[in-house]
């Protein structure tokens, strides 16, 4: 069944839609102390439409290892942080130097004022942990000149268009960007050309980027959660061609909380090769996520969902993808469309 004739993906893109829309004025006009409940009650209800993916993925990577709480427990909160953070994305335009410190605390900024004192740049390197994106009004909004390598959410349109995208959540997409961009870091499509990455830490400013994308040229293979995982190796060329400090960071906020916490780590030392090196930021996020799986159970269940379309499925261990997905090559070529995408 193609995209446009999938009934529940229509009520999905509808409610999202609404959300987006309607729904991100109302937010904004109301306390954040709300925001709490609504997240419990809306994640109550997309927990109810599945989550055997998100549990699995649990289990993968708990193989062997204690879970820290009970797997019904670890979901509830997953939904409901999930949610919460959506939520967070609609408040962007409340954001300012006067209010950021009602939404995020910084943990750690020695460690980033440290980074740059050498005068390279920093890389404040992060996962699809918890509010990721909060870090980007975390430290621009309290004066840290910041870029932010990533993917405009409408690149998703491109990616995906022969097997998610929908002109409802096109249109999403659209307006999610709309509020990205009120952010005060400068974006760099991830998907074009780095030279602005290697210029703002030139300039000795911030650069964030994730390590477990799925865009990317070069593919090394490292441990990671107890399976084996492919990632890009663009994150550490940039570390090496820059000589910057890399310093990983992650956010935390558990249900019920006031704000998120922005933690710096320490700067992680070059390791002497691109996969060493990705095999070093592996193991920096591996303890946070065993600890606190609730924060990443999202972006496991999507990363697995567009295993089909990756060019390297971020895990080698998913269940075989039903109509066996895309080639390779043709992967290689939704990146490459994607990569022509424009305003």
């Amino acid at each position: 069944m193609k995209p446009t004739h999938n009934p529940s993906l229509l009520l999905k893109d509808l409610a999202g839609l609404g959300l987006y829309y309607p729904g991100a004025y109302a937010l904004n006009r109301i306390p954040r102390s709300t925001l709490d409940g609504i997240a419990r009650a809306g994640a109550g209800m997309v927990r109810r439409m599945g989550s055997a993916e998100m549990r699995d993925e649990l289990q993968r990577i708990f193989v062997g290892r204690e879970i820290p709480r009970k797997e019904d427990e670890i979901l509830r909160d997953a939904f409901r942080l999930t949610m919460y953070n959506e939520l967070e994305v609609l408040r962007y335009p409340y954001l300012n130097p006067g209010t950021i410190d009602e939404v995020c605390e910084i943990v750690g900024r020695e460690n980033l004022d440290k980074a740059l004192a050498k005068g390279k740049g920093a890389i404040v390197l992060i996962g699809h942990f918890g509010a990721n994106q909060m870090i980007m009004p975390a430290l621009g909004h309290v004066g840290y000149t910041m870029s932010q390598l990533s993917a405009p959410p409408p690149v998703w349109a491109e990616i995906l268009k022969e097997t998610r995208t929908t002109p409802l959540w096109k249109k999403t997409l659209e307006r999610r960007w709309q509020m990205e961009k009120l952010l005060p870091v400068q974006h760099i499509n991830v998907f074009r050309f780095l030279r602005p990455a290697f210029d703002c830490l030139r300039r000795n400013e911030v650069l964030g980027l994730a390590f477990d994308g799925g865009g990317g040229q070069k593919w090394e293979t490292v441990d990671f959660l107890g399976r084996r995982a492919n990632f890009s190796v663009q994150p550490v060329q940039i570390w090496k061609k820059t000589g910057a400090a890399l310093l990983p960071t992650l956010v935390l906020r558990m249900p019920g909380e006031a704000r998120h916490r922005v933690v710096i780590g320490e700067e992680l030392p070059w390791q002497g090769s691109p996969k060493a090196g990705l095999q070093a930021i592996a193991q920096a996020f591996e303890p946070h996520i065993w600890r606190w799986p609730e924060h990443y159970l999202h972006f496991l269940q999507m990363r697995r969902r567009v295993r089909g379309t990756d060019v390297f499925p971020m895990f080698d261990d998913y269940p075989p993808v039903e109509g066996g997905g895309m080639s390779p090559e043709q992967a290689e070529e939704n990146l490459k469309r994607a990569g022509t995408w424009t305003e």
